[in-house]
């Protein structure tokens, strides 16, 4: 690579916010999943969509709350919204992150516990990817052969490509951090359910180019989890246990940039 290149480099990184300064809030994009007549994983007449825009609400009014963040959620009433119509909202939006909230379902009825799901290098494993293909199965049926968010990184210039790379390995290792925070976060509290970080393709994680998690709160086919997931408490007390580890992951953020700045 010659010195222009290199040039041309630094500034294309400069330009693509790896090296940006804290910004004046913190943007966050709550995604309370399905909504309308998709109402996902239903169970003893709790619907998926009804549940977690309940918990959604909450996030958003502690987010709001709070000066250092700024919020938009991609539904705000039970209506249905299209898998690529969240991510162009949330590209649109110029958030920070992204936060897309689910309710799981399983065969097994002793499942429980919280999941938190990120996209990374690693092939998923078989239960994480048949979750992801349900979840995606309704974009899969009504996308045409072309996706216009996909990238074709042969047709542009080596030094596009390489910031594409460095991005997309900022945003999985930020994804990860985060992760970690909200899996912490769980089990700072004894009284907690189990909480596991996976991987899967979910299209939401997957199509966003800013750090993102795919949390589901709790099996709904559980009959124990289903019962506390009703609860407006336990409810409250989820929104909460994200909303701190949201708080501490913003610290991270900032003290990393503080430490490059320097």
């Amino acid at each position: 690579m010659n010195i222009l290149n290199l040039r041309q480099l630094i500034a294309a990184i400069a330009i693509s916010g790896l090296w940006a300064g804290p910004a004046s809030a913190f943007h966050i994009v709550i995604d309370p999943g399905h909504g309308g007549t998709d109402t996902g994983a239903v169970h003893s007449n709790i619907k998926e969509a009804d549940l977690v825009l309940k918990v959604a609400n909450k996030l958003k009014a502690l987010l709001e709350k709070n000066e250092k963040f700024k919020v938009t959620m991609t539904r705000a009433a039970d209506r249905n919204i299209s898998l690529p119509d969240r991510v162009k909202l949330a590209e649109g939006s110029k958030a920070d992150l992204f936060v897309s909230l689910h309710a799981n379902a399983a065969s097994d009825q002793r499942a429980k516990g919280v999941e938190f799901f990120f996209q990374n290098n690693l092939p998923p494993d078989e239960e994480s990817l048949f979750l992801a293909s349900q979840e995606n199965q309704a974009v899969l049926n009504s996308m045409h052969a072309t996706d216009d968010t996909s990238n074709d990184l042969s047709k542009k210039g080596d030094v596009a490509a390489i910031v594409e790379d460095l991005r997309r390995q900022n945003r999985i290792t930020s994804s990860l951090r985060l992760t970690q925070t909200l899996t912490q976060t769980w089990e700072n509290d004894v009284r907690s359910s189990q909480a596991t970080i996976k991987q899967a393709p979910f299209y939401v994680i997957s199509k966003t180019s800013m750090p993102s998690v795919l949390i589901e709160v709790g099996f709904l086919t559980n009959p124990r989890e289903a019962k506390r997931l009703t609860s407006a408490d336990y409810q409250s007390d989820l929104a909460q246990k994200i909303y701190t580890a949201l708080v501490s992951y913003k610290e991270k953020v900032d003290k990393a940039e503080a430490k490059t700045l320097n």
